[in-house]
């Protein structure tokens, strides 16, 4: 779980936001949630159950996956039901940045991400 997350105010009135609110309201709660939810972190991958989206956003699983496929259409972000797992494609660069140094500690973090979802990752630190 992070601590700490970035959302900026443009998630509401910016292209993207716009474009989700065209969508409707459930598709604006689910990207919301997916971009903020506890299971989420800066890289925008990361597994997440259908059953827990649906409980914390008390969305009909119905509904939830209507949205999940709309918003995957809108290129916000991509579920895969078999692994459980989402994306949101823009999510690193607006919490990590457009450029990231070696030297930094968020170097460190998104390598820890990125190990703690492939076990067998032999990335370098």
């Amino acid at each position: 779980m992070r601590d700490y997350a970035k959302v900026s105010p443009q998630f509401w009135t910016g292209e993207t936001g716009k474009l989700i609110r065209t969508l409707g309201r459930d598709c604006q709660v689910i990207a919301f949630y997916v971009v903020t939810c506890p299971s989420s972190n800066m890289l925008g991958l990361y597994y997440l159950p259908l059953p827990t989206l649906c409980h914390e956003t008390a969305s009909p699983s119905k509904g939830a996956l209507k949205a999940l496929r709309s918003l995957s259409e809108g290129g916000f972000s991509h579920y895969d039901p078999v692994s459980e797992t989402v994306f949101v494609p823009e999510m690193a660069k607006f919490q990590i940045g457009d450029r990231l140094l070696r030297k930094e500690n968020r170097h460190k973090a998104v390598l820890r991400e990125l190990r703690s979802e492939e076990p067998t990752s032999e990335l370098q630190s």
